[in-house]
């Protein structure tokens, strides 16, 4: 292994590699260059290497040994999965580099809606669907889809967890959905359908911002939905205008924030705390490996300074990765309160992996794998992380289907929330609603670059 560069935040933080897979074991029959290149890197980088046996560095003998074992799998996915520690939920094998580019960009195939899914029961396969927000100007606004939606067939087919992603996730050029409502945990589908047409479209990081006037004070909200660094000046732009209003108050929403780019972490941090810029607020640390490379992870300097002492972050299962670094990050510099529910628990971050073909970084032209290992663990400035159950919540209110309400909107149950706290009026947890979001997940897959969670009814 010549050397490891780091180069930019896609998880939580990126890095890459030069030609890691020098001396390519080939069979005579089977063309095994993807699985070499996989598991190479898993040998080099992966955080749990020394945890999992087969990739031990003693492990094989000879060439001829390590080729046998290769051709053991059934392909690329096969041998990944085989590698994979048993705690491990994130470490990704892309077969299309392309696709995940333009995903971390914002940019992918959809007609706007972004939905959840959810679990009927534990025991049943079938899950229907619910709107958590529609990205303006998009087919389905058009098609009036609106936030708590909920639908149960697509294409005349109930949703299970073993059609799903044929359905919802096969780059079809439309498809149909069937409306259901949600009455005393009874779903009863509607009889009305709306079929949605798939176009590339270009997802904003800033989903709302706005000033409320509250109780005397300038309330500033930020619905913030990627860390992607594509659109850090739109970012930049929005904390400008906060700053220009004077807010007394911030209330930053990630309850859909999945993470992104530690770099755009650090900028945020940086326009709600620009007083503390250049400190520490991360910690990112490898394998023995790769222990050189063990980063402080600093507060971007802004050049935005809004003076508060506090901020409110709006959080859901669906916070994760970058989003809970944030808060975790923030904790020692300034008083945060967290509304919501616990955060999803992802203390742990990635490092894509092309495979290069050449110090110039040419990527290997034979096919698109590339990987996403889980590479580091990251902890605040004090040393606290280890919050693989989640960050939880100083109030708790998870989002309810039968009172999602409209986003931005000041009666909406978690912005109310964090109004009313800002008031004074509550400061401890709350009780959650019978038909609030179930609160454990039962299966997690990815699609696409986005996450899609099953939770429980």
């Amino acid at each position: 292994m010549k050397k490891f560069i780091p180069l930019f935040g896609i998880i939580l933080f990126l890095g890459c590699k030069d030609d890691i897979d020098d001396n390519i074991v080939v069979s005579n029959t089977e063309n095994l260059e993807v699985e070499d290149f996989i598991y190479k890197v898993m040998n080099f980088a992966y955080y749990w290497q020394k945890d999992v046996p087969n990739l031990a560095d003693n492990r094989f003998t000879d060439d001829k040994e390590y080729t046998n074992f290769l051709q053991s799998f059934d392909g690329p996915s096969s041998l990944f999965k085989g590698l994979q520690f048993e705690e491990d939920r994130y470490s990704a094998l892309i077969d299309d580099h392309e696709v995940f580019e333009n995903s971390i960009r914002g940019i992918s195939l959809s007609n706007g809606m972004v939905f959840g899914l959810v679990r009927f029961s534990q025991d049943s396969a079938d899950i229907f669907g619910y709107v958590q927000y529609v990205l303006p100007g998009s087919y389905a606004e058009i098609k009036g889809v609106k936030r708590g939606d909920i639908f149960v067939e697509v294409n005349s087919n109930q949703l299970t967890i073993s059609n799903y992603r044929e359905l919802l996730f096969s780059n079809a050029s439309s498809y149909t959905i069937a409306l259901a409502t949600l009455n005393n945990n009874k779903i009863t589908k509607t009889g009305n359908s709306i079929s949605l047409t798939n176009t590339e479209l270009t997802e904003q990081s800033v989903h709302l911002s706005k000033v409320i006037q509250h109780d005397g004070k300038k309330v500033g909200y930020v619905m913030y939905n990627s860390f992607s660094t594509a659109q850090d000046e739109a970012l930049k732009t929005t904390f400008v205008n906060l700053a220009a209003a004077s807010i007394d108050e911030l209330v930053v929403d990630l309850r859909y924030n999945r993470g992104g780019a530690i770099t755009t972490a650090q900028l945020l941090v940086g326009l709600i705390a620009g007083e503390h810029a250049n400190k520490i607020f991360g910690k990112l640390i490898y394998n023995e490996k790769l222990s050189a490379n063990n980063t402080d992870v600093e507060i971007t300097n802004s050049n935005i300074n809004l003076g508060l002492s506090r901020v409110i972050f709006l959080t859901t299962q669906n916070s994760a990765s970058a989003s809970e670094m944030t808060i975790n990050g923030l904790k020692p510099h300034m008083n945060v309160t967290q509304i919501g529910d616990k955060t999803e628990g992802k203390d742990v971050g990635s490092n894509p992996f092309y495979d290069y073909i050449d110090i110039n970084r040419t990527i290997n032209p034979k096919h698109k794998y590339m990987l996403l290992p889980i590479t580091f663990k990251n902890y605040n400035s004090e040393g606290v992380g280890d919050y693989s159950e989640g960050l939880l919540p100083d109030i708790e209110l998870p989002e309810t289907l039968s009172n999602m309400g409209v986003l931005g909107d000041v009666e909406e149950p978690l912005l109310k929330k964090a109004l009313e706290y800002i008031s004074g009026q509550t400061s401890g947890s709350i009780s959650i609603d019978s038909n609030s979001l179930p609160a454990s997940f039962v299966e997690l897959q990815t699609e696409a670059g986005r996450t899609i969670y099953f939770t429980e009814n």
